[in-house]
């Protein structure tokens, strides 16, 4: 995928030994994050791209500081409320300037005035952020400070790979950044091969499957959350300690469906972002949010591979996905 990966300043780099593709600034904020400091009510949130983050992201924000609807910092971009660990990393921040990503800029100035970009937007959002956090993270447990699990609670979501993948064709065709003209059987192929930034999937995901028994570790799936989203806020109400009330979950499952969040408008609204065009014709950020949407995309033969694909990756860890 050359073509793509030359639109990151910095190149892109493998990590071992998942062999995780990056970009090339990738190192220098893991560094970082190795040593960032945790606090213990801090809510960390990990999943793999486009597996329902901004959904469960503002779920997590709305139990914790929002339950009764009346806060008035839910108004201010997700990205202010709840910062990204990772966001430095997925869009090759040292550069920031070439994205012309004013909230991130605004971000900064609002939490850390002062403060130089190149050192980083997330981390220094984060670092800035009084109080209990919900930190957004799309990196693998593996890349995580190894006793994060002892010190904080971890929500994961999992999506099932068709959708998933399918939604991350989007996103990379309408990112101007990376701006992918391909077509969607090309960069599934590209996904299932590893040469998609951000893959290998399987890792990702096997990491935290592995430890969804941990007591600071909730493990959902986007389906679930979508089947019954009152059943799973229900389940994170106990897993979180928030105490909330019938009625304060029902306030939380009304202003985080899809139509709601959907009316608020795009999380990061920059002009500089998105091929416009394209943004508004696939329907904006909250594109769908369905289950099963990838059967109006696969072709035969593609569905095949990833069956084929998935068989094979999945191996006994039995992960019961739910592909409609």
């Amino acid at each position: 995928m050359a073509e793509e990966q030359s639109t990151f300043t910095h190149g892109v780099v493998r990590i071992f030994p998942d062999g995780l593709l990056y970009p090339g600034t990738t190192p220098r904020f893991l560094n970082r994050i190795q040593s960032f400091k945790f606090r213990p009510n801090d809510v960390i949130l990990i999943t793999f791209p486009k597996s329902g983050t901004t959904w469960m992201q503002e779920i997590l924000w709305t139990m914790l500081f929002n339950p009764n609807l009346d806060n008035p910092q839910a108004t201010q971009l997700l990205l202010v409320r709840s910062a990204s660990i990772s966001v430095d990393m997925m869009f090759d921040t040292v550069k920031l300037e070439e994205l012309n990503l004013e909230s991130m800029y605004e971000a900064l100035k609002k939490l850390c005035p002062g403060k130089n970009v190149e050192d980083g937007v997330g981390v220094q959002c984060l670092d800035a952020m009084p109080g209990q956090r919900v930190i957004k993270c799309h990196y693998p447990l593996d890349l995580m400070p190894p006793d994060l699990l002892d010190k904080t609670k971890v929500v994961y979501v999992a999506r099932n790979p068709k959708d998933m993948v399918g939604s991350y064709y989007h996103f990379y065709k309408v990112i101007k950044k990376i701006y992918y003209k391909g077509s969607m059987d090309t960069f599934m192929k590209l996904f299932m091969d590893k040469d998609v930034v951000f893959c290998p999937y399987w890792p990702h995901i096997k990491q935290a499957w592995q430890k969804r028994n941990h007591p600071n570790l909730q493990f959902v799936f986007y389906e679930d959350l979508k089947a019954d989203p009152q059943e799973e806020i229900r389940k994170l109400n106990q897993f979180l300690a928030t105490g909330l009330t019938e009625q304060q979950l029902k306030n939380v499952v009304h202003h985080t469906s899809f139509s709601s969040m959907k009316s608020r408008g795009d999380p990061m609204p920059d002009n500089g972002l998105y091929n416009q065009e394209l943004h508004q014709t696939t329907g904006g950020f909250y594109r769908k949010g369905v289950i099963g949407d990838w059967k109006n995309h696969f072709s035969q033969e593609l569905n095949q591979e990833m069956d084929k694909w998935i068989k094979e990756n999945i191996g006994d860890s039995s992960i019961p996905f739910k592909m409609d």
